[in-house]
Parts: C-alpha cells; structure tokens; sequence
C-alpha cells in the first residue's frame, strides 16, 4: 500500500524489496568484481558490511563464503572475477545477494533466461521456497511452462495494459496466448 514512486533504490530495498534483473551479465553484477565484491553491491553502505567508515572485510568474507556453499556457487575462491563463472553461477551469485536478510518482496525479471536445466530447477525451488515462506514473488516471465509452474495468479499484458488477472488453475496456456495476442477474455 506504499508508493515506492520517486525512491531511492537504497529506500526500495530497505522496504524489503529486492529484484533479479532480467540481464544477468550486464544489469546484475559487475563483471570485473569478485564474487565478494558482488555479493555486497547495493549493500555496502550499511552495517554489518560496513563498520564505521570502512567495509567490514571479515563480515564480507565469512558471508561470501557462506553464500557460495549455501548457494552451490561453483569457484575456486571468493576472491575469483565474476566475469569467468558460468551462466549458473552468475545468477546463483545475485540470488545470494538479493535474497540476504528477510525481503518482503522479490521482482523476479526472467530469472532462468539462458540457463541449463539443472539451474533452472535449482532458480525455481528456490522462489518456489521464498513464496512458501511468506515472500511475495512477482515473477515476470515469457516462459509460459516457467508461469504455469510457478505461478499463482497470471496477469497478462498487452501494449503496457493489464488485459486479464487469472488464477493459475483457472487459465489453459491457449487462453493466456490468446490474451497475450489482445483478445478479450473467453
């Protein structure tokens, strides 16, 4: 019920709302970081990653550490350049990142976009677990098997306009095409 309209990304995710961007490589992360230094990105500003006016280089480390087993983040260190893990990994690395602390709410924008199969399991157990938990999932995909596998409610839009609101049980992927194409509702 808060406009989040004219907010800083720092207030936005002090509300509790986090977001995987649809483009992993060029929205998500720093390419030349480490994966420690992406796993702080947005972050770093406040304790406990920050302590006084320095980065709390401990804290960091432990986490970063703790995130590449919690997350089964293939790497030889938490010091090794983003920009050689795989696909997989990359993604892992921001949902270690976005899912830190307790989020109220996660924008998920194509979060399985060119992954293999094994992370793409992996990517859906995981909001799959988020929404079991209380988070409110907002996933935004044109993968329409990812939709109906996840999904609750689907909300279909067309030329910027929410054109249908349905409840997932209630909606054949034939019917979410044809509002996808601007037909009304059947």
């Amino acid at each position: 019920g808060e406009s989040i309209l004219g907010k800083t990304p720092r207030q936005i995710e002090e509300m509790g709302i986090v977001h995987i961007p649809s483009d992993r490589m060029s929205e998500g992360l720093v390419l030349e970081f480490s994966i420690k230094e992406n796993l702080i990105l947005g972050k770093h500003w406040s304790a406990p990653v920050r302590n006084g006016i320095s980065l709390d280089w401990r804290y960091i480390d432990d986490t970063a550490e703790k995130s590449i087993t919690d997350y089964d983040i293939v790497a030889p260190s938490i010091d090794h350049r983003t920009r050689s893990l795989s696909g997989g990994n990359m993604q892992k690395v921001i949902l270690a990142r976005e899912l830190q602390g307790s989020p109220k709410i996660l924008i998920a924008n194509q979060p399985c976009r060119g992954l293999d199969v094994g992370v793409i399991e992996y990517v859906h157990g995981l909001l799959l677990e988020k929404r079991m938990q209380g988070v409110a999932v907002l996933l935004i995909s044109e993968d329409l098997d990812e939709i109906f596998t996840l999904a609750d409610r689907i909300a279909v839009i067309y030329h910027g306009q929410i054109v249908g609101l349905y409840p997932a049980q209630d909606i054949t992927i034939d019917q979410i095409g044809l509002a996808m194409a601007g037909e009304k509702d059947q």
